[in-house]
């Protein structure tokens, strides 16, 4: 006889047919040991530690323990189902790494009978397989941590925490005859005097093998603390890398790893990488781990290549680092909590300490903050911005020394090689006031394109003769600098904008020449082109493409496309990406009732309170064929965008709320609380096909300010 019993911890809308977006909840839950050999696993919004009379769940910010009464203390634990890919830990100095497994099993917690634990990444399911003439009535549960414990109408056992409320279901039992015939078997819960929970069951044939199954819990809880995925990339095999940051103890990397231990504050980097057309659900998952130290590490930014290598870069406040022996920079350059850089190459190819095969610091004195990177031929190239004067340089910097206040700097890093010799090239980029670099991005004869904001004047600002706009448009600009690193000198850059504030945050490189730059602007006369797909600004703030042909033979003939993008209030940019068919995409936040939109918008219109996710797609030649909000009750953010051969569009960011609620069974997500999400698009199909069927959501707690701090600026609705 089997009993199943499975934990439900977080409701989602389900698809009819698996797709790339179902893939993080559809994969099996890891079963892993932690150092200490304590058996953990990690869902969607809960974690789980294992110990000799029971199990701990911690969901939200509370925690159950559920214990089996009389239970045999040394009952064996085995690992079942080992999975494709271990579990990879980079957290300050130490590595750890861990096989993980599909199932875990107890065997012969009661006489004859074992505990089967299993499930996916928002579900757990735990069975107690009964052998013939096991008794039944020896399994009594207790859940220690809830606030009640009642069994409702419908015979599930509710279980009370704070204001929410968590439901394991009526059981289902049966056995299955030689024959392969089912037959159903009653059952209910029994309430105890003593808080035990038994399971009474009828008539059934005590010879034969029983099953109980399932359980569900469905929790309307949220989880620990801030998540958010902050960037997300596809290789040219069809692989998709998300990663992001988290401040929860019991964030789900893809159902790896495990704490119980109480929230410690400090905010850590995550990677995802996994294959949506994996036919085997233990490989969908490929590489997973988390990166940071003993105090925050923002990662940003990600690029990947070809082979499987995953650049990484951000800020960290952390002395304790995940560094290699190579590394340009192995420890902290201040000791005054400010923000340092890091670099840092994982090979996904390789599990184990083996896959970091580069890290290190950058940074100076003062603080630094790394906002973009890109690779091209092993090597990669980051860029951000300083205020100190002694950031790393290399001896052929075209610009020596600080413009004056934040000036923006490019950098590039070769991980083949070792030490001072790893980095390849590094200048600072800018003039006497505030510069900042955001995008970047390398051509194949190693030309560095980088695009950012400046509030310096020509004067201070490196421009070149064949500038687009080689003065000052307004109270700030958006600008775009091409490198040539091996001659030390830059072969163009121009003012990008209009008379307002220009933002540049994204680059990517097109053919025969052309670079777009994407961004924001408040500029009413940005200069666009008569085929754009809006000619005027909007409103407060708009999202903008530029493209341009820095190698055209006249100024005139430099623009090749550009746009306004957006509603009447406020729109910011944060993703950007352009397909083979030239096709541009962008994402980002905004408080514009009115967004343009498209007919087969997925969602047309706001659900939103003041701040919601967008995604649009522009074909020059077509002008807007795909606008949508991201939206939902609360703020949504969309920050990171990237496209497949196909065309479909790859969407990351955070929500407060439930985004997509439409189609059916919503996540539940209470007031306050932020999560991650991923989904995908496919910006041509009709708009029955562009309604996510699912979105993949990581849980926790909507941090302090009302929006991240990657935007440079506010706004509130008029």
């Amino acid at each position: 006889m089997r009993l199943l019993a499975g934990l439900w911890i977080a409701g989602c809308a389900l698809a009819a047919a698996p797709s790339p977006e179902d893939v993080l909840r559809s994969v099996p839950l890891r079963f892993e040991q932690d150092a200490r050999g304590r058996w953990g696993a990690r869902g969607v919004g809960y974690a789980l530690r294992f110990e000799a009379r029971g199990a701990y769940l911690h969901v939200g910010d509370r925690t159950l323990r559920l214990s089996f009464a009389g239970s045999n203390a040394k009952a064996r634990f085995e690992a079942l189902e080992p999975q494709g890919a271990q579990t990879n830990y980079f957290i300050g100095r130490e590595f750890r790494s861990t096989r993980a497994f599909a199932k875990l099993r107890r065997s012969q917690v009661y006489p004859g009978v074992d505990v089967v634990y299993y499930g996916s990444a928002d579900h757990l399911e735990y069975d107690f397989d009964l052998a013939p003439g096991a008794d039944a009535s020896r399994i009594r549960l207790r859940f220690e941590g809830a606030d009640q414990v009642s069994v409702n109408e419908r015979g599930d056992l509710a279980l009370k925490l704070g204001d929410g409320e968590v439901i394991q279901r009526a059981a289902v039992v049966y056995q299955r005859k030689a024959s392969g015939e089912v037959v159903a078997v009653e059952s209910r819960y029994r309430l105890e005097e003593d808080g035990m929970i038994g399971v009474s069951l009828g008539d059934y044939d005590r010879g034969q093998s029983l099953v109980i199954d399932p359980i569900l819990y469905t929790a309307y809880l949220s989880g620990t603390n801030a998540d958010a995925a902050t960037t997300i990339a596809v290789d040219p095999k069809g692989l998709v890398y998300l990663a992001g940051y988290t401040y929860s103890d019991d964030f789900p990397a893809s159902g790896n790893g495990y704490s119980v231990l109480p929230f410690s504050g400090v905010r850590d980097g995550w990677i995802i990488q996994m294959n949506p057309f994996s036919s085997d659900p233990n490989n969908v998952i490929l590489y997973s781990t988390f990166f940071g130290g003993n105090l925050d590490t923002d990662l940003r930014t990600l690029a990947v290549d070809a082979s499987g290598k995953v650049y990484i870069a951000g800020t960290t406040l952390a002395s304790n680092f995940p560094v290699t022996s190579g590394a340009f920079q192995s420890q902290l350059a201040n000791t005054n909590a400010q923000n340092e850089g890091f670099v840092s190459v994982l090979d996904t190819t390789q599990q184990g300490s083996g896959s970091l095969i580069y890290s290190s610091y950058y940074s100076g004195s003062q603080v630094q903050q790394i906002n973009g990177i890109a690779t091209q031929d092993g090597k990669f190239y980051i860029t951000g911005w300083t205020n100190s004067d002694d950031l790393p340089l290399t001896g052929g910097a075209f610009q020596s020394t600080r413009g004056g206040g934040y000036d923006a700097f490019v950098a590039a890093f070769d991980p083949g090689q070792s030490g001072t010799a790893s980095l390849v090239y590094a200048s600072y980029l800018g003039g006497y006031l505030t510069d900042q670099g955001n995008g970047i991005a390398v051509d194949a004869n190693g030309l560095i394109y980088v695009t950012g904001s400046t509030q310096s004047t020509e004067a201070t600002f490196p421009t070149t003769s064949n500038a687009y706009a080689p003065t000052p448009l307004g109270n700030g600009d958006a600008f775009l600098t091409v490198i040539d690193p091996s001659a030390n000198v830059v072969v163009y850059s121009t003012f990008l904008g209009g008379s307002g504030i220009d933002i540049g945050t994204n680059i990517v490189l097109g053919p025969a020449g052309q670079v777009s730059v994407a961004g924001y602007t408040f500029s009413t006369d940005l200069p666009v082109t008569p085929n754009a797909s809006q000619p005027v600004l909007g409103g407060n703030s708009d999202a903008f493409v530029i493209t341009l042909n820095p190698a055209a033979a006249s100024r005139a003939a430099e623009l090749i496309y550009a746009t306004y993008y957006g509603g009447s209030e406020g729109e910011v940019t944060y993703g950007f990406s352009r397909d083979p068919g030239g096709r541009y995409y962008l994402c980002g936040y905004t408080l514009s009732p009115n967004l343009p939109v498209s007919s087969t918008a997925a969602y047309p219109t706001s659900l939103g309170n003041n701040v919601d996710g967008f995604l649009a797609v522009i074909d020059p030649s077509r002008a807007l064929i795909y606008g949508s909000y991201i939206t939902g009750p609360g703020l949504q953010v969309a920050y990171g965008v990237a496209t497949d051969r196909a065309g479909n569009a790859y969407v990351a960011g955070q929500t407060s709320s439930d985004v997509f609620p439409r189609g059916g069974a919503q996540h539940q997500n209470p007031p306050g609380n932020i999560d991650a999400f991923f989904l995908v698009v496919a910006p041509s199909a009709n708009t029955a096909q562009n309604i996510p069927a699912r979105v993949d959501y990581f849980r926790g707690k909507l941090p302090p300010e009302p929006l991240p701090s990657r935007a440079p600026h506010r706004f509130s609705k008029r």
